[in-house]
């Protein structure tokens, strides 16, 4: 029985906390039942679009969230929430259509200034994907995600600060590592770190110690960004490729397979077709 009752509130409230244990097919479930009990409820809503986004169900996500964002036009993180699921959704260029209107209205807005950097990333313009990225990172909170697109932007742009940029992000993602020692998610970003440094052994290391925490068939998101264990195993692969190693790579691909006949990656790495892009 739920503590508040029998009532839409009590499903909201219920889902807010499955949310927040990283429940989020559970919090879905609550959030349905809450628009069920009370069809106007915009922010279960929005809720419900954020747990399909965190799902990987983007085209829900995006008609989920469309439809929240129509109804509160004029709620900053509705919209920036909208924005992000249709760069999930590969659409950057409405994405950035909503990032823009929320920033004229309220320039101070690190999130979707962090938007727009995203935008730019996905369409390969790498120098302003940089300084937006950096701009949100000191126009608000400096965290992980903002850092980290900077330096891997920067870097891309052959622009210098990528190295001040990845150095903060690394001190950073090793805090979470701190805080959460057994979780997955700090080793596979601070692995993501050294690949874009392209120091492949020590990228290596922090994979790995990723596949020994991550869960088979879960689906882990922080920081904008979301992974599994065999995109893990994938990145391990992509680095014994790197360092000149064929036969590590194949392993990975081998091991990838077994699990995922169809992955691109692991046919890629072992071998069962040439690499491309």
């Amino acid at each position: 029985m739920l503590f508040g009752g029998e009532n839409a509130d009590s499903y909201y409230d219920e889902g807010l906390t499955a949310s927040m244990k990283g429940d989020f097919e559970g919090a879905a479930r609550h959030f349905l039942k809450a628009l069920q009990l009370d069809s106007r409820s915009t922010p279960a809503l929005h809720q419900l679009g954020k747990c399909y986004l965190r799902l990987g169900m983007t085209a829900q996500a995006v008609q989920t969230l469309q439809q929240a964002a129509d109804r509160n036009p004029g709620q900053p993180a509705v919209q920036t929430d909208l924005g992000y699921a249709l760069l999930e959704a590969g659409v950057p260029d409405r994405a950035s259509r909503i990032f823009e209107a929320i920033l004229r209205a309220q320039p101070d807005q690190a999130r979707a200034t962090l938007g727009l950097a995203y935008c730019a990333f996905q369409q390969a313009d790498w120098a302003s994907a940089a300084l937006q990225a950096r701009n949100a990172a000191q126009t608000g909170q400096a965290n992980f995600a903002a850092l980290f697109l900077w330096g891997r932007a920067a870097r891309s742009a052959g622009l210098p600060d990528y190295i001040e940029a990845l150095d903060r992000a690394e001190k950073l993602i090793q805090k979470t590592i701190e805080a959460n020692p057994e979780q997955p998610e700090g080793y596979y970003y601070c692995g993501e770190v050294y690949f874009v440094r392209e120091d492949f052994a020590k990228a290596l290391e922090f994979y790995r110690q990723t596949e020994d925490r991550a869960q088979p068939g879960k689906r882990y998101t922080a920081f904008n960004e979301h992974f599994s264990r065999i995109d893990a195993m994938a990145k391990r692969g992509l680095c014994h490729h790197r360092m000149g190693n064929p036969e590590g790579a194949r392993k990975a691909g081998k091991e990838i397979l077994e699990l995922d006949p169809g992955h691109k990656m692991g046919q890629m790495l072992s071998g069962n077709r040439p690499a491309s892009g």
